[in-house]
């Protein structure tokens, strides 16, 4: 037999196992996204104490007394001392207005000067409940302050985040399930699991259409991944808050 038929053997066997072994490491590579709605545990909101005069001083020092007694008072309807936020801002503003007036023909005009104080505090309510928030809100309105809810907030996040990426990884699974059963394959086991990016979290009411799209996501997802996302109700209620989870995984077919 001559070397080059000897040779010639040889490449045809490296082929062939080379074929064997890259049929038996065949892999199936998934995106899996995973959305999770649960309720807030916060609500954020600003009490703004107003005052003007002709005099700023004075509108400053009435707006901070204001203030300081509206905060006596929620603390006796209840607010907690570290439920109200140390730092409080302040503004001000003057205005100038001229008036005038005729008298027999004869216009007199003067010019009025009105300056306006402000000065904010929020409170961090540990609950969002619509009852409680709303005693906490005429508190500060029977002091005379004006009071608004910011926003909510999820005190800890864990629980959600852990509930989105369960489902992400159910999601990743079933889409794989489905392309190898497509193709005649059996699934294997996952062999790499990666998470591209912390998960989402958003809070409501939005319509939560930031998350999903962002670019350090978009790389990761596959093609058109949720071309139905505009057609969905992605709404997300007043008070609650909205993880969503990505996971990549690699599994064997």
């Amino acid at each position: 037999m001559s070397s080059k038929l000897i040779c010639l053997i040889w490449l045809v066997a490296l082929a062939l196992f080379a074929a064997t072994a890259s049929a038996q490491d065949s892999s199936l590579r998934v995106i899996g996204a995973g959305t999770v709605q649960v309720p807030t545990d916060t609500t954020i909101i600003a009490v703004d104490a107003l005052n003007s005069s002709d005099n700023l001083s004075i509108a400053e020092e009435a707006a901070s007394d204001l203030l300081n007694q509206t905060e006596r008072l929620l603390l006796a309807a209840g607010v907690m001392k570290d439920e109200i936020m140390p730092d409080r801002s302040r503004g001000r503003i003057t205005s100038h207005k001229v008036i005038c007036n005729i008298i027999n023909n004869t216009t007199t005009c003067k010019d009025l000067v009105i300056n306006a104080a402000k000065e904010q505090m929020v409170i961090k309510l540990l609950t969002s409940d619509s009852n409680q928030t709303q005693k906490v809100i005429d508190a500060a309105e029977s002091a005379g302050a004006k009071a608004t809810i910011l926003g909510y907030e999820l005190s800890d996040p864990t629980n959600v985040v852990d509930q989105a990426r369960k489902k992400a990884m159910e999601n990743a699974k079933a889409k794989a399930e489905y392309y190898a059963s497509s193709y005649g394959l059996t699934l294997g086991k996952s062999m790499q699991i990666e998470e591209p990016t912390y998960p989402d979290i958003n809070i409501g009411p939005s319509f939560g259409w930031g998350g999903p799209w962002s670019m350090n996501q978009m790389l990761w997802m596959e093609p058109f991944p949720r071309m139905g996302h505009f057609l969905e109700d992605d709404y997300i209620p007043e008070g609650m808050a909205e993880a969503t989870a990505y996971v990549s995984v690699i599994y064997k077919v």
